[in-house]
């Protein structure tokens, strides 16, 4: 995996860049394919790394609860590592981060077609706290995505000047919680009245397209109203 000089400079410019056929679909297929299982057969290892639908309210067939993020699945499960762990990610997070690398978390999504849940303007060294430049994350593609069917929003530039903006927290309707304890938790995201959505870019991608950004590019995901579940896998990565 080679990027261009368009696709580096990009995202040292404007902290994103989008690589077609970052992963082969077969191998993005395996992963889809497992977390659709998830949701009708709730993993004896996902209790502790599993975000879920309320429990108190949602239950899929089996009377099991219904998960929504899977964190850290690489370390359970081959068909995750081998996304996670991929030659071409491994070789573009080199490229872009300009060095050494290693992967550094790992999420597995899950936007159900019954749920319309969206994700806000955030930037992910709010989390993380990883330094300015060291980090990066790949947003890919499971399925057809675009707007309203849960494609990412990017304001470009937003990385520039390696700060982070002030978040407030706030409560997904519905509520997602842990299935460890069924409680529901709080994100975060950057206040609205902070941000420019005349500026922003929508990226529409297809399964195994990865988009590259920095842990201090604001980004976002739309709802998903198409009426089917989406999926996608986020990996992130930083330089040694």
């Amino acid at each position: 995996m080679k990027l261009t000089p368009t696709q580096l400079e990009q995202y040292q410019n404007e902290g994103y860049t989008l690589v077609r056929g970052l992963i082969p679909r077969k191998e993005v297929a395996a992963v889809r394919a497992r977390l659709m299982e998830l949701l009708e057969d709730f993993p004896a290892w996902g209790e502790r790394k599993m975000q879920v639908l309320d429990p108190s309210k949602y239950r899929n067939a089996k009377g099991q609860m219904i998960p929504v993020g899977v964190q850290l699945p690489a370390q359970e499960e081959e068909v995750f590592r081998a996304v996670a762990d991929h030659p071409n990610l491994q070789a573009a997070m080199a490229q872009l981060l300009g060095g050494s690398v290693k992967r550094f978390t790992d999420q597995a999504l899950i936007k159900n077609k019954d749920i319309e849940g969206q994700s806000f303007y955030h930037q992910d060294s709010y989390y993380w706290h990883i330094n300015p430049e060291l980090g990066c994350n790949c947003w890919i593609a499971l399925d057809e995505v675009g707007k309203d069917a849960i494609a990412l929003g990017i304001l470009p530039g937003t990385h520039q000047s390696w700060t982070l903006t002030p978040h407030e927290q706030y409560f997904d309707d519905p509520k997602p919680c842990s299935a460890s304890n069924g409680q529901p938790y709080q994100r975060w995201r950057i206040p609205f009245s902070q941000i420019d959505f005349s500026k922003e870019i929508m990226l529409p991608m297809s399964p195994g397209d990865g988009a590259f950004f920095t842990n201090f590019t604001w980004h976002r995901a739309d709802p998903n109203r198409s009426g089917m579940h989406k999926c996608a896998y986020a990996i992130a990565y930083q330089r040694q």
